[in-house]
């Protein structure tokens, strides 16, 4: 690790809190399922005012912003946290150096969306000049959120990192019912909300962190080209497994149209809500993996998630119909069948979430980031030739599942070769139920697990 320009004055970051894993995760999704309720909240208001095509044209807006966010972040919100995790007083640098790379990338990617909106049309079919100019402003403030969040995640500041998320949602689904409902807005109205939103969340993180911020405020770019390295591979690792869910729901906008996309994004997001728990479980574990703590037992974690996972995902099975039916109406009946073709690849990607985030922590090797490219060739093998040629939209869920079942099964074979075998992962009925009391204990009396 490079040391930070000697010019910069070089403040002592706040201390790791020594929470066990078991209390971060618990506060961290606890801030998650209130996310999620509101983020759906959200949806079925922009469903319930804009209907199906409507809801399409603002999922391609927000997916369009996220997408050019990942083109863009090139691995640095990883690359933020592993470091700083590492070497807490490089911080202050890291911070200066975000900072600037905010200004360059947002004006880069500026460029690169309107030159999207003007020769891949279809892509973005459903959204005008107008709304595309909105969304190209949010860019900056979005990366800004994902980057400057690696660092209260290294801190171990999780309070402020959830409080972040939580405060964002509710602020998107307030503004969300204010401007439909009340004021009648459109597509452009949603995604104005969106755009203000980040933007204010974008200022509340840099407050968050005004204490690292000293003068002069130069970019050290030998700190920078250090955690390029690093964070490159995370970038296209990120950026192959982003483009696994984003990619096809551009392609059914495409082929099949805002309604199509509009029922597609609703199965998605239901999907990611599922994989909740072990996403979460996995961001906990990654800055204690790069710090090198012993408690850190990447294979226990997996085996007694493998359990508890895949049980909640049959159990979840009879209730997607219903759910679906009742939060977004008849009109978006089509998300069930989504969903349910959707269910293997949302348990598979839950899964490799907590190996993906292990091997981060370990310096993310070079075969770390290539079994995400296969899983992205797998995936769009099977979605762009089946839609193009007018099959199903079902088959944009099918490839989904598919390519992350690829993928876990490549990770597996990955961690089994650093631990001396696939027993490593083997799940254990009797490690499952202790692991759960351990959890119930430590959720009554704050005890230490894991």
């Amino acid at each position: 690790m490079t040391r930070a320009s000697e010019t910069m004055t070089v403040v002592q970051a706040r201390p790791v809190t020594p929470r066990p894993l078991t209390v971060d995760v618990l506060l961290t999704l606890g801030s998650k399922f209130g996310v999620v309720i509101l983020n759906t909240a959200t949806g079925i208001l922009i469903a319930r005012a804009l209907g199906p095509s409507g809801r399409g044209a603002v999922a391609v807006a927000f997916a369009f912003t996220y997408l050019l966010v990942q083109f863009g972040v090139l691995g640095l919100h990883s690359a933020n946290a592993y470091f700083a995790s590492r070497e807490p007083e490089q911080i202050s640098q890291i911070l200066v150096n975000t900072l600037w790379i905010v200004l360059g990338a947002g004006a880069i990617l500026a460029i690169v969306g309107f030159g999207v909106r003007e020769f891949f049309q279809s892509a973005l079919r459903g959204l005008d000049v107008p709304e595309v100019a909105v969304v190209l402003v949010g860019v900056p403030a979005v990366l800004t959120i994902l980057l400057l969040q690696g660092l209260l995640l290294a801190q171990g500041r999780m309070v402020a990192y959830n409080a972040l998320d939580l405060g964002t949602a509710a602020a998107i689904t307030a503004g969300m019912a204010l401007v439909l409902f009340r004021f009648g807005g459109g597509v452009l109205a949603a995604v104005a909300v969106f755009v203000c939103v980040n933007l204010v969340g974008a200022l509340v993180v840099v407050v968050l962190l005004r204490g690292h911020v000293r003068r002069p405020t130069r970019f050290d770019r030998q700190l920078f080209r250090t955690m390029l390295r690093y964070g490159f591979r995370i970038y296209l690792a990120a950026l192959f497994a982003y483009l696994v869910w984003r990619m096809n729901l551009l392609l059914v906008n495409s082929y099949r149209g805002s309604a199509a996309a509009g029922n597609f994004s609703i199965a998605a997001a239901f999907g990611e809500t599922i994989a909740l728990l072990p996403t979460v479980v996995a961001l906990n574990l990654f800055p204690r993996i790069a710090r090198g703590d012993e408690l850190s037992d990447t294979g226990r974690v997996f085996r007694s998630l493998t359990l508890v996972y895949g049980v909640f995902c049959v159990a979840i099975i009879p209730l997607i119909d219903p759910l679906i039916r009742l939060l977004y109406g008849s009109a978006f009946s089509s998300a069930v069948g989504f969903s349910y073709w959707l269910l293997p690849g949302v348990f598979s990607y839950g899964m490799v979430s907590i190996l993906s985030y292990h091997f981060a922590g370990r310096g993310f090797p070079l075969k770390a980031l290539m079994v995400w490219l296969v899983g992205l060739v797998v995936d769009l093998g099977i979605a762009f030739p089946t839609l193009a040629r007018g099959h199903s939209a079902d088959f944009a869920s099918i490839a989904v599942s598919i390519a992350y079942v690829v993928v876990l099964v490549l990770h597996i074979q990955m961690y089994a070769a650093e631990a001396g075998g696939r027993a490593a992962l083997v799940p254990s009925p009797r490690e499952t139920v202790n692991l759960i009391g351990e959890v119930g204990r430590s959720f009554v009396s704050g005890g230490r697990v894991l």
